[in-house]
């Protein structure tokens, strides 16, 4: 049965088709690169799982496939429907950055961006594989406002001050991340932390780590970072000790987690992961040594992904698609005003989905 379109990501679509996201992103927007054959794969895909649900017509001029889930609700007092226009009458230029990862959740941020600007006349392209400090040297090119108009990074960059991105010669929109004092929409990261930790000790844990992944720079994301600091805050209100696991960057960092926690003197009773891919790599590789999950460990992860569903992972959902929507829909506000005040920054709800990954625990 064929996924519905709010639980669909270019990132599902990728797996699918056994290509990378990025190549998904330009078949769907008409970009070069992409063989006409794989082209129409591709797109028979999206159909197939409920991402297009017209077969895609000529484009406009950001060559966005037609059909698709129908745009998000439109911006209080400006019409979605309307032609927007960039400097010197011409169509805006919007630049998407993605992270090289090709996780669930930068790729449903993608694809809720696709949703509100592909039925309009802008030129929308993504950029991915950017690392944070090469996405620092891209957004430092003096020629950036010479091709584009507005950025929209998906996530944060870690290490650039808030300051530096006001100051940029383009206009500048994050999603997946809460920043102050710039457009942006996310989730509160801390707060899921706190949600995470709470919910473990509520059902009787008192020995609770937190796995997190370093990226290929060797620290750790400003989500991975946040809940982590949610997590430590929660610990020690409750007179408890954190314990982190950091795991290496690899291609399994779940599996890297759970090797050290195997590897240490005893076990905690129950691990949050900083994603939902690390705690279903975790649950896959404790159930490989007879590490009953949740007789022995409980396991609770973070994002909402549908792996989640069908582990029976307990998780943190978040509203990533509706991210990239509202994200775009800033976007646009910025556009239509570019003199005008910086949109505020929107933080989204979460909510815990208790599923079998998790138990109370009694002595």
């Amino acid at each position: 049965m064929a996924q519905t379109e709010s639980n669909v990501a270019m990132a599902d679509i990728a797996a699918a088709a056994g290509v990378a996201v990025s190549t998904v992103s330009r078949a769907l927007s008409g970009a070069p690169g992409v063989s006409a054959q794989k082209r129409e794969e591709i797109l028979a895909i999206a159909r197939r799982l409920g991402y297009l649900t017209a077969p895609a017509t000529a484009s406009t001029s950001a060559g966005l496939a037609a059909g698709g889930p129908p745009p998000a609700r439109p911006v209080s007092g400006v019409p979605l429907d309307s032609r927007w226009l960039g400097p010197g009458a011409r169509p805006a230029r919007i630049t998407a950055v993605v992270p090289e990862s090709d996780r669930w959740v930068f790729g449903s941020i993608l694809a809720g961006i696709h949703d509100v600007l592909g039925p309009l006349d802008v030129s929308l392209r993504v950029k991915q594989g950017l690392s944070d400090s090469t996405r620092a040297a891209f957004l430092a090119d003096p020629h950036l406002a010479d091709e584009i108009d507005l950025v929209i990074l998906v996530p944060a960059p870690r290490d650039i001050p808030v300051q530096a991105l006001k100051e940029l010669p383009v206009a500048v929109v994050i999603a997946g991340t809460v920043v102050e004092g710039v457009a942006s929409v996310g989730i509160d990261d801390i707060a899921v932390g706190h949600m995470a930790t709470n919910y473990l000790r509520n059902v009787g844990l008192t020995s609770i780590a937190y796995a997190g992944f370093l990226d290929h720079e060797g620290t750790y994301g400003v989500a991975t970072r946040r809940r982590g600091v949610g997590y430590r805050q929660a610990m020690e209100k409750a007179g408890l000790r954190p314990r982190f696991v950091q795991a290496p960057y690899s291609s399994k960092p779940g599996r890297a987690a759970t090797e050290l926690l195997l590897a240490s003197e005893e076990l905690p009773q129950g691990v949050i992961c900083s994603s939902d891919e690390i705690a279903a790599d975790m649950i896959a590789t404790f159930r490989q040594v007879g590490v009953d999950i949740p007789g022995d460990i409980s396991v609770i992860g973070v994002d909402g992904h549908p792996v989640a569903s069908m582990m029976g992972l307990t998780t943190i959902a978040q509203p990533a698609r509706e991210q990239g929507q509202r994200a775009a829909e800033l976007a646009l506000q910025i556009l239509a005003a570019p003199s005008g005040p910086s949109p505020a920054p929107v933080t989204l709800p979460t909510r815990l989905v208790v599923r079998g990954s998790t138990r109370r625990f009694s002595v």
